[in-house]
């Protein structure tokens, strides 16, 4: 009897102790998120404050119910047509669908950080506070990375936030195969790619280094998994296909964001010939050729690394392997497609590769527990690695922010010039109608502006919101017509060719230059 009094306390012990460092855990996990989610609103400052992309006006021009339908629910994005659709219904005012989708994003981004970090731990457990912060640090950059500052661009951001997370998520049951695991990720995987299949690739990259991380240098385990992750996203890629097929036939839409069967050679080619300047120019999101240096840098510190440390096996090639299988997974998505093909968007994993790699090297090398020349120089190149990362990110914002600008005050030239036309013509324009002009991409940006991106983008200038701007700032609501390619010509003849935007009768033709 008394031993079983004593087995009962012991067992209540153990319960309440356990129970105790659980919520200290917890509490310990909301400190750092709220840390993380304090300073990543610092850095987000410029677009919390309020913005719009070009695709923002679109959705002020056509309102949500339209573009949920015709556009989210057309590109087989469920998750976000129902968010347009809800916006719409509650009457939601664009300012806030912007703000509050960024905010959103930005919550889900964090709890990204916080599950990369806990999943990081398993593997490896900080040896002191110094070494928790710097895996904090490295989990941050590897979600908030340079490319995935376009993703926060748009109102989309918050699909895109979810996706990864998710994909994540994913990734980390197939390696630790709790029970009925391959439903389990399956489930995730469909909900990912049907809330933004751009950041598949985030779905391959994580997988591969958990598996790395858990199964070392057992490499049936680590194929196993992969091929696991492989067999479920492409169920989840066919399953988001017919998706769109279907919705397309639904809806009597045609598909341009997916590309035939017969084009997957050609894009393997295109995605193969290209990838040395992706790499280089980083689709215009950070300056060029430092991604290429400091992975030529770390490579170099991994390589003397092994060479000093044989006893540490596969280090270099595990490095490797993760290199390249990151890389690839940043093409995956335009084997079947090569829409959207230089945005940073849809490449993901390029831009979390720095983070990937100190993720590999924090977890399976001691390189960042010594102070000795290969580890100062690693510690450098992370460090002004960072510090390019949060400079480069506030620029793109920032020269965002002076394009939304300079097109209310292009917007507010041309509304007089309407207005003016209007008065001494005695007629009221109604319509707008975009004549497309090639080879000159240049001019549908601002000028002035450094990166020539999605960020910087004259929305006038393009064909996807020129009608939308005019619209949104000068309350118009002018009907948006398409005419023929000889229709065109006949107003070329007619048209100087000097000026930007001119109305002729009711309508209002506006040049534009990107597609």
């Amino acid at each position: 009897m008394k031993l079983i009094n004593g087995i009962k306390k012991i067992s209540k012990k153990n319960i309440l102790e356990k129970i105790g460092k659980i919520n200290k855990m917890k509490k310990k996990d909301v400190i750092i998120f709220l840390i993380t989610f304090i300073i990543t609103n610092i850095i987000f400052i410029p677009y919390l404050k309020g913005h719009y992309a070009t695709d923002t006006y679109n959705i002020a021009n056509i309102g949500y119910h339209n573009y949920a339908i015709n556009w989210s629910l057309k590109d087989g994005r469920v998750c976000m047509a129902i968010i347009g659709l809800l916006a719409g219904k509650i009457n939601m005012s664009i300012k806030m669908y912007v703000f509050m989708t960024l905010f959103l994003a930005l919550i889900i981004s964090n709890l990204s950080v916080i599950l990369l970090y806990k999943i990081i731990k398993k593997y490896k457990q900080p040896k002191n506070l110094i070494h928790e912060i710097l895996l904090i640090i490295i989990s941050y950059i590897t979600i908030f990375n340079f490319m995935y500052i376009e993703n926060m661009h748009f109102v989309e951001s918050i699909v895109m936030a979810a996706s990864v997370f998710l994909f994540m998520i994913s990734a980390n049951i197939i390696v630790e195969k709790p029970k009925d695991y391959f439903y389990k990720s399956l489930l995730l995987t469909i909900i990912a790619i049907i809330c933004y299949q751009g950041t598949l690739g985030m779905f391959f990259t994580f997988t591969f280094l958990f598996t790395i991380l858990k199964n070392k240098n057992n490499v049936k385990n680590i194929f196993i998994d992969f091929l696991c992750c492989f067999i479920i996203a492409s169920i989840s890629v066919v399953l988001n296909i017919l998706t769109v097929s279907l919705v397309g036939k639904i809806l009597n839409v045609k598909q341009t964001r997916l590309g035939k069967i017969s084009y997957i050679f050609f894009n393997i080619k295109v995605i193969i010939i290209t990838f040395p300047k992706i790499i280089r120019y980083t689709c215009g999101l950070f300056p060029k050729d430092v991604l290429f240096l400091v992975l030529s840098v770390l490579t170099i510190m991994i390589g003397i690394y092994q060479l000093k440390n044989m006893e540490k096996k596969n280090i270099f090639y595990k490095y490797m392997a993760v290199l390249i299988i990151t890389m690839g997974a940043s093409s995956i998505i335009f084997i079947m497609t090569l829409s959207s093909f230089s945005t940073g968007r849809l490449r993901n994993p390029l831009g979390a590769l720095v983070g990937i790699l100190f993720l590999l090297i924090y977890s399976e090398t001691d390189l960042l527990e010594k102070l000795n020349v290969i580890s100062i120089i690693t510690y450098c190149v992370f460090s002004i690695f960072i510090i390019l990362n949060i400079i480069n990110n506030e620029s793109l914002m920032l020269q965002h922010k002076v394009v939304n600008k300079l097109e209310m005050e292009e917007i507010k030239e041309l509304d007089d010039y309407i207005s003016k036309y209007e008065e001494e013509n005695n007629i009221k324009v109604k319509k707008i109608v975009r004549i497309p002009v090639f080879n000159e991409k240049e001019k549908g940006f601002c000028p002035g502006v450094k990166n020539k991106t999605s960020f910087t983008h004259n929305a006038l200038k393009t064909s996807w919101a020129s009608d939308g701007i005019i619209n949104f700032y000068t309350n118009r609501n002018m009907e948006t017509i398409k005419i023929t390619d000889e229709e065109i010509e006949k107003y070329k003849e007619i048209s100087d060719g000097q000026e930007e935007y001119e109305c002729i009768d009711d309508i209002l033709y506006v040049k534009v230059y990107a597609y």
